[in-house]
């Protein structure tokens, strides 16, 4: 792969002279010598000029909403590991409205790349003040002079705990491919600022440190195991005796190179380069280059080892089935709320709940019709409605067969036999919500995906009331009987209703209830 595999076909749509143009040509140079493919490599941005860049790069991109890049890489990160996830970002984007965003993905060591573009204005909205904008500037905002002390974002990203820290310069090509690569290659969360100039808004914004002829005074360039020297002999350096950051000059009151300090990245204390990233010019030169770059466990490798700990405890679930389960809550028009749960259909639903406050009702009386309805066998409810509507299938039969079985009979609820033993449930909700409402193969797809499991069974000898009990207490609309010989049936909440009524009206042989 080379660079022009990385040039996508939009055209290029910044300010002629703008620092965004060597911030991508140094992007699309440095990926080629990852050794990814480019379908490996994903750009997120948010809003404003630099949020333009992934449409301007041949991968794969992802223009989101202000502040916001950095949750939406995260997602991305977890969700496919094996990506590379770049987040480009400006100094308004990254740090105000997306602020929060920007320290949590530090601090969570998510394995991507954030690049922020610090301008020190708000350039795509014409000229406000930005976070990061000096104090006193003059602005469409600040007429009179921002008031507010600026966010040094390396300062942000450090107190973040940021596993790689940098800075670099836009107009210094060479040490910004330098940075972005050990940044792309850095196992953790990587960030770097890049200086970069608007030429429209704030130009000339670091001209003053920046510019070829006074950068080697100004600029301090960080290299890991080296005297922190600059000057265009470098023959200047910086001394932290004395718990304090101090300009020195070799052969000046008896300095040495041994006074310079040596720079180490993997300093795992991150006050050291806190130190230097309080340095700015005039007072000290400042650093540009790797601050910190330390090693820590990412973030989506331990979201990954928790799902598979997770999994070996509780095994592989359904996300289909738990998307379209029967679990959800219902809000009463009173403002009451309703429970319901996925055991055999709902629970407490409309049906369940005139149930139970009509059998309360009714076990205030002292009707002895309904005495002797409750003392009847529940076994005798499945006689007269249930034995018609039960019928049973296997766990590996498709869904397919299981629907013709409720169309060809007319049922509210199918038996899952498995060997003689009932294992749970399948009803015409769950045919509904798991089947009709979801793209899922029925003719492919066991019924053992969607049944519901099932729940201990009553005797049919046990009597009505003990059937209510168990209703009334567990919301069950469906209520499974062991028979003789082994067999099962099953009766619902409307059979017992219309049982338990037609007995208080006398009627010895009640008509099945209509469905």
């Amino acid at each position: 792969m080379t660079r022009k595999d990385l040039v996508s076909s939009s055209e290029v749509r910044w300010c002629p002279g703008c620092g965004d143009y060597a911030i991508l040509n140094s992007i699309q140079n440095v990926l080629p010598k990852l050794g990814l493919p480019r379908e490996k490599y994903v750009f997120v941005s948010g809003i404003g000029c630099s949020s333009r860049l992934p449409y301007y790069m041949n991968t794969y991109g992802f223009h989101t909403i202000h502040g916001r890049a950095p949750a939406i890489a995260t997602g991305i990160k977890v969700a496919n590991p094996d990506l590379s996830v770049w987040v480009i970002t400006g100094d308004g984007d990254g740090l105000s409205i997306g602020g929060n965003h920007f320290i949590h993905a530090l601090r969570r060591n998510v394995n991507i790349n954030v690049l922020l573009l610090n301008n020190r204005i708000y350039g795509l909205t014409k000229g406000q003040y930005s976070p990061t904008s000096e104090q006193g500037k003059k602005t469409k905002t600040s007429p009179y002079g921002s008031l507010e002390h600026p966010i040094n974002p390396v300062c942000m990203a450090l107190a973040s705990e940021s596993t790689f820290v940098a800075r670099t310069v836009d107009s210094n090509p060479a040490h910004m491919k330098e940075v972005f690569e050990a940044a792309a290659r850095h196992e953790g969360v990587s960030f770097v600022e890049i200086f970069q100039n608007c030429v429209i808004f704030n130009d000339k914004a670091f001209d003053n440190v920046a510019k070829r002829n006074v950068r080697d005074e100004r600029l301090l360039k960080l290299e890991d195991q080296k005297p922190l020297l600059f000057g265009e002999s470098q023959n200047k350096g910086i001394s932290l005796k004395g718990g304090k950051s101090n300009v020195i000059v070799l052969g000046e009151n008896g300095a040495v190179l041994e006074d310079v300090h040596v720079h180490d990245a993997h300093n795992q204390d991150p006050s050291y380069a806190y130190r230097l990233s309080q340095m700015d010019y005039p007072e000290h030169p400042i650093p540009i280059g790797i601050f910190r770059q330390v090693q820590a466990e990412t973030y989506e490798n331990q979201v990954v080892e928790q799902v598979k700990e997770a999994t070996n405890i509780q095994g592989r679930r359904n996300l289909q089935a738990l998307l379209r389960g029967d679990d959800y809550w219902e809000v009463a028009d009173e403002g009451e709320t309703i429970s319901k749960s996925s055991a055999g259909g709902t629970k407490l639903g409309d049906e369940g709940k005139i149930m139970e406050e009509r059998i309360t009702e009714l076990l205030k009386t002292k009707d002895e019709p309904l005495t002797q309805a409750l003392q009847e066998p529940v076994g005798k409810i499945f006689q007269n409605y249930g034995r018609l509507r039960t019928k049973s299938i296997s766990p590996t039969d498709s869904i397919s067969k299981a629907i013709g079985l409720f169309k060809a009979h007319k049922l509210e609820c199918l038996l899952v036999i498995k060997k003689s033993k009932l294992v749970g449930f399948v009803t015409q909700r769950d045919i509904i919500m798991r089947v009709v409402l979801t793209s899922i193969d029925r003719d492919t797809t066991p019924v053992s995906v969607i049944m519901v499991n099932s729940y201990d069974a009553l005797s049919e000898n046990n009597t009505v009331g003990d059937a209510i009990n168990v209703v009334s207490t567990s919301g069950h609309r469906y209520l499974p009987l062991k028979l003789k010989n082994r067999r099962y049936g099953i009766v619902t909440v409307r059979q017992i209703l219309w049982f338990i009524h037609a007995k208080i009206m006398g009627q010895d042989t009640p008509d099945e209830p209509e469905q």
